[in-house]
């Protein structure tokens, strides 16, 4: 046979075809970005919420803030990302979802820890660093004796004069009531009252039905320092006619929430800012989960790209 007839009986006989996975690699490709973006978001927001939840913001607050700054590299890199596919004409719809994932754990974990912080973290932390009084006498302490107490333990016939509560309004209502001893009991009596039990929302505009803290207990002796800022001008206030409705002399008013136990007074705080953590980041994870689920029934794999198509009828 000629070289020519080989050549036609070899172009005759079928050639080998390459051995290809179809679909596998992809199918691995999108199970890790499916799993990345279960994980990651709810990773990230678990490290910031933490970090501005608890006692390494109190301890820490400059390195604490450079930290959580820093949760915002995953959505850093998820932009890239989509302008890096924008650029080579590749599917986006992952680095967007990871784009808008990880801005919401970043985002909602900064904003998330710092209302836990200010509102039951930092309390606790703050009292913790103050000092214990013990067997204080209303009736003859001024208030700038205190000016660092973060309890105190008053003398056993110490109670608060409910006749002289007072409330200031302003969207809160926020209502005092004067410490005072036994001996003490007519209003007005005192030369100064300074010491007040204090509290928000818990009486009536305008009426002396006065019922923060524990002042419904007979054992309860303590007061645990109110230390947030933001309350102390209207309580102040509240004091202030409390002064003019019953002609009060007072000094230097410190504020205190009436307990009857100190000790589970401090673990409250503690306790509701680690009962907000968990319920968060639950919440959040279920967010998460719930967007990653949708994206991939509804668009992954789909090859859709608005974007892409625009740029492809040009």
């Amino acid at each position: 046979m000629s070289a020519r007839g080989y050549q036609a009986a070899d172009a005759s006989l079928p050639r080998p075809v390459p051995f290809k996975r179809h679909g596998s690699l992809p199918d691995v490709k999108q199970l890790w970005k499916a799993l990345v973006h279960l994980v990651g978001p709810p990773m990230v927001f678990i490290l910031v919420s933490s970090l501005l939840s608890f006692r390494i913001h109190f301890q820490l607050q400059a390195a604490t803030w450079f930290l959580a700054i820093l949760a915002f590299i995953p959505f850093y890199n998820a932009r890239k990302d989509e302008i890096k596919a924008l650029e080579y004409r590749l599917d986006r719809s992952w680095p967007r979802l990871g784009k808008f994932l990880f801005f919401v754990a970043a985002a909602g974990g900064i904003i998330f820890g710092m209302l836990n912080y200010w509102y039951y973290a930092w309390p606790s932390y703050s009292l913790e660093g103050l000092r214990t009084y013990s067997e204080i006498d209303a009736a003859t302490t001024p208030g700038t004796r205190l000016l660092d107490a973060g309890l105190v333990n008053f003398a056993k016939d110490s109670h608060v004069v409910l006749d002289l509560a007072m409330s200031y309004t302003n969207g809160d209502t926020y209502c005092v009531a004067p410490i005072t001893t036994d001996h003490q009991r007519a209003p007005g009596s005192l030369a100064s009252y300074d010491l007040w039990a204090a509290g928000v929302n818990c009486c009536s505009p305008g009426q002396a039905n006065f019922h923060c803290g524990d002042t419904d207990k007979p054992n309860a002796r303590q007061g645990l320092r109110i230390v947030d800022s933001s309350q102390l001008p209207f309580l102040q206030l509240a004091v202030q006619q409390a002064e003019a409705a019953n002609n009060l002399q007072v000094g230097h008013a410190m504020f205190f929430t009436w307990v009857e136990d100190a000790d589970q007074g401090l673990g409250y705080f503690f306790r509701m800012a680690f009962k907000n953590f968990i319920i968060a980041n639950v919440f959040h994870a279920g967010f998460n989960f719930v967007c990653v689920i949708a994206f991939i029934v509804l668009f992954a794999g789909s090859g859709k790209d608005t974007g892409l198509a625009a740029l492809d009828e040009h």
